[in-house]
Parts: structure tokens; sequence; C-alpha cells
């Protein structure tokens, strides 16, 4: 089959040489960036738990013991509605 044959930049539809690879990088990069702003204007800065980062012996447990309590206690007082509590 012969026909008419093109050299490679003849052939191509589209047109070469425009940047476009750079377009589309500083566009991504700019549109990501500005979605952290816009994150960042309205939620603040991340919190990623730094400020509660225990470091070797000196950590404090996250909880707080309790107060020493008895092992038992005495129970309430409880109260007949059927017998009159008068003095």
């Amino acid at each position: 089959m012969t026909g008419p044959e093109k050299k490679t930049d003849e052939a191509r539809q589209g047109v070469t040489g425009t940047g476009t690879r750079y377009v589309f990088a500083i566009s991504t990069v700019a549109a990501v960036v500005a979605l952290f702003a816009i994150a960042f204007v309205f939620f603040g800065a991340p919190d990623m738990g730094l400020d509660d980062a225990q470091s070797g012996a000196d950590a404090t447990p996250p909880y707080e013991m309790p107060e020493e309590t008895p092992d038992w206690q005495e129970p309430a007082p409880v109260q007949n509605p059927a017998s009159p509590s008068a003095p």
C-alpha cells in the first residue's frame, strides 16, 4: 500500500513547543497551594499532637490518678416511707 507519506512533524495534529507541560505543572502546584491556604484560613494550623508528646522518664501519664478512697463505705441510711418519722 503506497500513499502519501508525511514527516512526523507534518503528521502531528497538535502544535508543539508551546510549553503545555509547564503550564499544567505550574497550575497544578498553584491549585494545591491555594487549597492549603484556604484550609488554613478556615480551619487554622493543623494540630499534630506535638504538644502532647512525652519525652522519656519525665513524661506524666495522660490521666490523673484518683484520690485514695477506702475499700469500704458506710451505706446510705434507708428511710422506710411506711414508718412515720415523727419526733
